[in-house]
């Protein structure tokens, strides 16, 4: 009859490829149309993993997923590289420890102390971080809790954490870590050194590369604990594996000595290495709510929406840490009314290439400067949903509308609507702040000492700071410009005081030096004073604290002894040693230490935290008052000054008003 025979596989792929067609188009079908196919699992040579071959093998997510998906593409996105796209040796001349504008290569401690080296090194007490230590040189406790988290733990990996750099410190796409290792024999170079190692070398052969995970973000219930647990047991390829839940990992490239050892410990960082033993992988074949039978991945396991909680298990300890902020229903109206982060945060592109990029949409930040190009760029932000039409629900769950508050507004403060336009919504919607948050950062022993912005009590493990506060507080406010038209307007923010210490520059930069040179000072010189502070659990602990002026000259001399040239000690001003005297210098604004806006976290009206909510008289008293926080909140001036005298009460002239940098001394008046 002339026709054609056509195999079970073709009839089976133009039958599902039908069905697709219709049920695009019919709400009764919608799971089933969006169901991810069954996936075979592939290690990192590109051959298949499955219960009857090289089934103890980790999973690749780049023959995996990349298989199918455009790897590179997806990886050209910001949060992957991380300024490892824009980074050279001699990306800020001025400051030669800054890399890049993005977390890979930037100095920013309140995110982490640490830096990372250049890719060339005079020699190893210059270098603090290599790339292999950047990545899993993090600590869990016998307890499952952290004691120093890695760089790498928040990445998502690809770009740095699976390619290196050349020689002029700029990305090297040419070969991964595991081909460039061999090659890397330079000394101190950036990349291929360890300050942990047995041999001084990175040990990528053993530990392999961190490829982009991208279950972190489609899998719903990814486990973020088991994939970093990995990372610091150096078991870097098999961290993707654990974080699935896709099976456990047995054996371990490398095990700590002393797991509650903090950083104050001479024993922090020790441990014992196994590099001739490789781990494997007990999968979960007989899970069939993970496998099928022929143990091929189930579709059902990824999601191609990427869920909140997803989000949160970066973002929820940083924003905990940095702004007090918690993301979840309880402290947010959006949360409460079914919004997502990604209907704020969407895919940046005209169409699908350019949305494969993953670049996600993002505000204006001081201190998230990477890819500064794409600030606004398809972000959605109080005003365009609200003010200006720009709100459409796009999926189930979400509201029908954004109300537009313009009229509420006018009613409530008939003659002052100026307001909506000088104060950034947040800053009458964002003030009750439920985290611990931090406001002080103590680096002056070698160990990052924080202090909570709620109460003011200290904190070692990071962790903390993202714990709910024993009461909701207020955030400061400052002036700062913000928005796409770059316009001044007061935000809520969180500010951060440092204490460290650096090299002086000819030109008048410091350079930070490394925390654990520091602690080397510190026990050179047995010790330095200490002050009684509150812990988190309000018991009172003597905290050790570079505050005196003896303790800083004996501090600088230590450091001088061990290399280090022109010490100073930057607090509340810099302190350096002429003619072995200590003197003191005004200190500069300081790049890191601009403000931390609170961004998220719009607290529900339903709970009365909202400025100005009962309107005009009462309403405005919640600012205008004489004790309102809103111009009055104390903001300490001095680190040094506070933590050593006044401690932990705010007390003038040490700690004022906030508003004193407005030029105000009292509130204004209101309408």
């Amino acid at each position: 009859m002339g026709m054609k025979m056509v195999s079970t596989a073709g009839r089976f792929s133009v039958l599902a490829m039908c069905l697709f067609l219709i049920s695009a188009g019919l709400p009764g079908v919608e799971v089933q149309a969006r169901t991810h196919a069954d996936v075979t699992l592939k290690n990192e040579q590109g051959e298949t993993i499955a219960p009857d071959r090289n089934r103890t093998d980790p999973y690749s997510p780049r023959r995996t997923c990349g298989g199918c998906h455009g790897y590179a593409a997806i990886t050209s996105g910001y949060h992957f590289q991380q300024g490892f796209d824009e980074m050279s040796d001699r990306y800020d001349r001025r400051r030669p420890w800054i890399l890049s504008p993005g977390m890979y290569g930037k100095w920013q401690p309140a995110a982490a102390a640490a830096l990372l080296a250049p890719k060339k090194n005079s020699h190893a007490q210059r270098m603090d971080l290599s790339t292999y230590d950047w990545i899993g040189g993090g600590k869990f406790d016998d307890r499952g809790r952290v004691v120093s988290p890695a760089c790498g733990w928040c990445h998502p990996g690809g770009g740095p954490m699976e390619y290196g750099r050349k020689d002029d410190g700029r990305r090297d796409l040419s070969r991964n870590h595991l081909q460039a290792e061999g090659r890397g024999k330079a000394a101190h170079d950036g990349d291929y050194t360890s300050r942990f190692t047995p041999d001084g070398r990175s040990r990528f052969r053993e530990s392999g590369v961190v490829e982009a995970d991208c279950l972190i973000c489609h899998q719903p219930g990814y486990r973020m604990t088991e994939r970093n647990r990995q990372l610091a047991q150096r078991n870097y390829r098999w961290a993707a594996t654990a974080g699935a839940g896709l099976g456990s990992v047995s054996g371990a490239i490398f095990t700590y000595r002393n797991p509650a050892a903090g950083p104050e410990h001479p024993d922090f960082m020790a441990g014992v290495w196994e590099l001739s033993r490789r781990p494997v992988v007990n999968y979960n074949w007989r899970d069939r709510r993970l496998f099928t039978a022929d143990g091929r991945l189930r579709g059902s396991v990824f999601g191609k929406s990427v869920e909140t909680a997803n989000c949160r298990q970066c973002h929820g300890a940083a924003d905990g840490k940095n702004t007090g902020t918690i993301h979840a229903e309880r402290y947010d109206a959006h949360l409460a009314a079914g919004m997502r982060c990604t209907d704020c945060h969407g895919l940046v592109g005209r169409n699908a290439a350019e949305r494969r990029r993953h670049q996600i949409a993002k505000g204006w930040s001081p201190h998230n400067t990477v890819r500064r190009d794409l600030n606004g760029v398809g972000m959605k932000t109080c005003e365009t949903c609200h003010l200006e039409g720009g709100y459409a629900a796009s999926r189930k769950g979400m509201p029908e509308a954004a109300r537009n508050p313009a009229e509420r507004h006018r009613e409530k403060f008939s003659g002052a609507t100026f307001h909506t336009f000088i104060v950034q919504c947040s800053g009458c919607h964002a003030n009750a702040q439920p985290g611990r948050g931090m406001c002080l950062l103590d680096m002056g022993t070698g160990v990052e000492v924080g202090y909570t912005a709620d109460n003011l009590n200290r904190v070692i493990r990071p962790e903390d700071y993202a714990q709910p506060a024993a009461k909701a507080w207020k955030p400061w406010i400052t002036r700062a410009t913000t928005g796409r038209d770059r316009q001044e307007r007061y935000i809520p923010y969180v500010p951060k005081l440092f204490q460290w210490f650096g090299e002086k520059k000819a030109d008048g930069a410091i350079e930070p030096i490394a925390l654990r040179e520091v602690r080397e000072a510190v026990w050179a010189v047995r010790g330095v004073g200490a002050i009684e502070v509150k812990g988190t659990d309000g018991q009172n602990i003597k905290q050790p604290a570079v505050l005196t002026d003896d303790d800083i000259q004996r501090m600088i001399r230590a450091l001088t002894k061990r290399g280090f040239r022109n010490v100073v000690y930057v607090s509340d001003r810099i302190y350096a040693l002429e003619k072995d005297r200590l003197v003191a210098a005004d200190r500069p604004a300081m790049e890191h230490e601009k403000p931390y806006p609170v961004e998220h976290g719009m607290a529900p009206l339903a709970r009365e935290n909202a400025y100005g909510r009962k309107g005009n008289p009462d309403g405005c008293l919640n600012c205008h008052d004489d004790d309102a926080a809103f111009f009055s909140k104390a903001r300490i001036k001095n680190i040094r000054g506070f933590l050593k005298n006044d401690y932990p009460v705010y007390k003038a002239p040490v700690s004022e008003p906030q508003m004193y940098d407005w030029g105000m001394s009292m509130p204004p008046m209101f309408e």
